[in-house]
């Protein structure tokens, strides 16, 4: 039996290491700090832990198939009808319920280069033709590029928001413009995957595009601000027609019961939320200052991660750094390789990034010096 020829180049997404993969590499008795993920390093809220706990004797049932409570506390969250939502196995599975109701092999995509890979994925997995647009200068989104290059078969347009690996965003009159005049028949997806993260009132959330009648599909996650990465929980935002076909190719029970209970309690925790966006505001802020200060290239973000520049000496103080348990995120898969990735972490693991940075710096310098 063979697979469909299309696959035989498909590479599978290279995901960062785990805490569990980077011990066992590295045989560190001090503390490891695992910032190369974009995970949250408080750990989900206790109303959360107190929700499993409580749960876990439900757990050879079944959940609500329908997903009725969840997707209302949404809805409340959001002003929507929960009609105007879908949960997924993560906002990645929602993304490929695109590809599945959608999209025919032949289609097109757009997507921007470097962006999340995940959307090339799914178009190769699928048969899909994608366009790859490079980011402008600044390394935001070329809205004009992408505008000018739409085809009679193009359907969908991704366009991740913060854009990842950036964490850069654009202002809200940017987006209507790009928005205004598009097709009909194309969809426009909007990946806030970070856009919990987002402080500056000119830049626009993509339910503002929803609410307005247009052709959109928001991607949301649990992932990041609420801590539950490990339990794999997303949703979209869409018109109820949208909706209404995607929900046909999603399989039943496809979010699982403890995601759920979590998802609930997650947002019923507004302390707890706050907490977290205040560190993120602070070490963002903080790390950004400190690391230019140091002489390097920091672009700027408004996700829970800054992208910064290290020039030719990436790839050894990457290495330096890992050797001393400090885990970031080389970006050479996204076409940046004298670049890193960086989560911002606790108040504790940012200083210790930084007072091993600077000791690597100086220890090169010696060396230079010799």
């Amino acid at each position: 039996m063979e697979a469909k020829p299309w696959l035989k180049n498909l590479k599978p997404y290279p995901p960062g290491k785990t805490l569990e993969e980077i011990k066992r590499e590295l045989k560190l008795e001090g503390p490891i700090y695992k910032l190369n993920s974009n995970e949250n390093p408080l750990g989900p809220s206790p109303k959360v832990i107190n929700a499993l706990r409580e749960a876990l004797h439900e757990i050879h049932l079944y959940p609500e198939a329908s997903y009725q409570s969840l997707r209302m506390a949404l809805a409340q969250r959001w002003n929507l009808s929960p009609e105007e939502i879908i949960l997924g196995n993560g906002s990645n599975e929602v993304i490929e319920f695109v590809f599945k109701a959608y999209l025919n092999p032949g289609d097109e995509v757009i997507v921007s280069f470097p962006s999340f890979l995940m959307y090339e994925k799914f178009a190769e997995i699928y048969g899909v033709k994608s366009l790859r647009i490079p980011l402008d200068k600044e390394l935001n989104h070329d809205f004009k590029t992408i505008k000018a290059s739409i085809t009679s078969r193009t359907r969908a347009i991704f366009l991740d928001h913060p854009h990842n690996p950036t964490g850069q965003v654009h202002p809200r009159e940017t987006w209507r413009e790009f928005l205004d005049d598009l097709p009909k028949d194309i969809l426009i997806v909007i990946d806030e995957a970070y856009g919990d993260f987002i402080d500056g009132e000119h830049v626009p959330r993509g339910i503002e595009f929803l609410k307005e009648g247009r052709q959109v599909l928001v991607l949301r996650t649990f992932s990041k601000a609420f801590g539950l990465a490990g339990l794999r929980l997303g949703y979209g935002l869409a018109p109820v027609e949208i909706i209404f076909e995607m929900n046909k190719v999603r399989q039943p029970f496809n979010v699982n019961l403890l995601a759920v209970k979590a998802g609930l309690a997650a947002l019923q925790d507004k302390e707890y939320e706050e907490k977290y966006l205040e560190l993120v505001r602070r070490g963002r802020n903080f790390l950004c200052s400190s690391l230019k200060a140091l002489g390097f290239k920091v672009y700027p973000s408004q996700a829970n991660f800054i992208m910064v520049d290290f020039g030719n000496e990436c790839e050894k103080i990457y290495q330096n750094l890992f050797e001393k348990g400090i885990i970031l995120r080389p970006l050479k898969a996204y076409g940046f390789p004298n670049t890193l990735r960086i989560t911002i972490g606790t108040e504790e693991a940012n200083h210790a990034l930084l007072r091993v940075l600077r000791d690597t710096m100086e220890n090169n310098n010696e060396q230079s010096a010799n």
